[in-house]
């Protein structure tokens, strides 16, 4: 039975699928719509041409094992950009671009860098004429850069992203790039380390860090000074531009005005903007027509790392401080400072203070727990049945009634033996109280629930690690 083009692509996402992380399937894969299949050659259409760029440099194995498995050893993808009637552009395009490289390899010879070539072929038509180029402040902090920001699960998309625009700051597969997430992750430090990078491998590029706050401040200055003209010159002079936290752009009409206007000078004349906000794009409460214009690049989100990623993010800033801080100690830390990452960072620091007030050469977990007071509402200070009951129930997705019912669902009946086993492990109450904890059971059901979890240890794997996951949380929230 012969297959159509969307039977076919879809075939290739399954694939991809098992090859590529979640977030990278969303924005690099979801977005292609296929469009129509001759024979063994796959055509799709992908959003823009920097798009299939990016493809080609970053997945290009993951999309031709895709399309073998589809279609055999002879299987062929092409590729249509949108709004393209035919291929005949992107042949031009890469043309185009190989003559340019052959260029560039000329001007090398020449004793030409890549930024002696820029400052020959690149003019920027809405500088005013004899207006000098200003002297521009970074604005960087040094600390922040792509060495010390950890990468994990949660940032990789955003990490890799921000270094290819710091590595090539002039022709960077997509522009803007868009940083979004929650408070305290990460978006500042990786906004500044993009300029930090680009300010050491190319000196001579102007990289300006700036808030919106900040920018909207300027705006108003220059108006009560009737200098508008002038603060846009100098932004024209900016070869990175580099703003935080976008979402305050909301209610302010004359910023947006003006910045709508600086964006589309800055990315016509090849100039590496970098974006952060607190919410995705779609969600910003600001003009629609400069929601596309930050959704032509590409848009990365900053998510809640794991345990293990927050204690790689503390054992780093320690280090940094030359503060030891021992695993069950830093695992007690993370395992309460979920969210804000930035937290972490001042735990650190009252750890540091603590330490010395106290006179400790040693960060122990008691004097975590009294610093830690001061970022927490609720720390487990003693292990209950109950606290086991809801840390159990939780796991399982059940509500901590179900144990305590005669319901004999399968998963409900592993939770509450498991809950038996952990209280007589963790507590010292009598098997008769445990059976009346759990519904009033006699104390010879909790005795044969307990047995049967010791017994399930030696030969499933899975409930071997859920126990030691419920034992790591319980001792976390018992502080031993």
């Amino acid at each position: 039975m012969p297959q159509d083009h969307s039977t076919i692509w879809n075939s290739c996402l399954q694939t991809i699928k098992d090859s590529v992380d979640p977030q990278s399937y969303r924005t690099w894969f979801e977005p292609i719509k296929p469009v129509k299949l001759m024979s063994n050659e796959l055509t799709i259409q992908v959003p823009h041409r920097l798009f299939y760029e990016w493809l080609e440099e970053h997945y290009v194995e993951v999309l031709k094992n895709s399309v073998h498995k589809a279609l055999g050893r002879n299987g062929k993808l092409l590729y249509q950009i949108l709004n393209r009637n035919s291929n005949r552009n992107r042949k031009a395009a890469v043309q185009k671009e190989n003559q340019s490289a052959q260029q560039l390899q000329s001007n090398q010879k020449q004793g030409l860098t890549n930024e002696d070539e820029e400052a020959e072929q690149i003019q920027n038509p809405f500088v005013i004429p004899g207006i000098r180029r200003p002297r521009i402040e970074s604005n960087l902090n040094p600390r922040f850069t792509f060495d010390n920001f950890i990468e994990g699960d949660c940032n990789s998309l955003a990490r890799n992203a921000a270094k290819a625009v710091a590595d090539r700051p002039a022709n960077t597969a997509f522009n803007p790039l868009v940083i979004h997430g929650p408070v305290g992750l990460g978006k500042t430090h990786l906004l500044q380390a993009i300029g930090n990078h680009v300010v050491e491998r190319f000196p001579r590029k102007s990289v300006l860090y700036v808030t919106t706050d900040q920018f909207t401040n300027q705006i108003i200055d220059s108006i009560q000074k009737n200098a508008t003209s002038d603060l846009l010159n100098f932004y024209q002079h900016v070869d990175v531009l580099l703003v935080d936290d976008i979402q305050q752009l909301y209610n302010r009409t004359k910023t947006q005005d003006i910045f709508f206007n600086l964006f589309n000078i800055l990315r016509q004349n090849n100039k590496a903007i970098v974006l952060t906000c607190d919410r995705p794009i779609k969600d910003l409460n600001i003009e629609d027509r400069l929601k596309s214009r930050f959704q032509w690049g590409l848009t990365a989100d900053l998510s809640a790392p794991a345990l293990e990623t927050r204690m790689a993010i503390l054992n780093a800033k320690a280090e940094n401080e030359e503060v030891e801080i021992p695993s069950e100690v830093a695992e007690f830390i993370c395992f309460h400072i979920q969210e804000n990452i930035r937290q972490l960072e001042g735990v650190l620091n009252n750890l540091v203070l603590h330490r010395g007030v106290k006179g400790q050469e040693v960060v122990d977990l008691e004097l975590a727990k009294a610093v830690m007071h001061n970022f927490v509402t609720q720390i487990n200070k003693e292990v209950t049945p109950e606290v086991i009951q809801k840390t159990v129930a939780d796991h399982y997705g059940l509500e901590v009634d179900k144990l305590r019912s005669a319901t004999r669902v399968r998963q409900v009946v592993l939770a509450r033996q498991v809950s038996m086993f952990l209280v007589k492990q963790y507590t010292k109450v009598s098997l008769k109280a445990i059976g009346s904890l759990f519904g009033g059971r006699d104390h010879s059901t909790v005795l044969y629930s307990i047995r049967t979890i010791k017994d399930l240890m030696e030969t499933d794997d899975d409930l071997k690690q859920t126990l030691e996951e419920l034992e790591r949380q319980i001792k976390i929230g018992k502080g031993e």
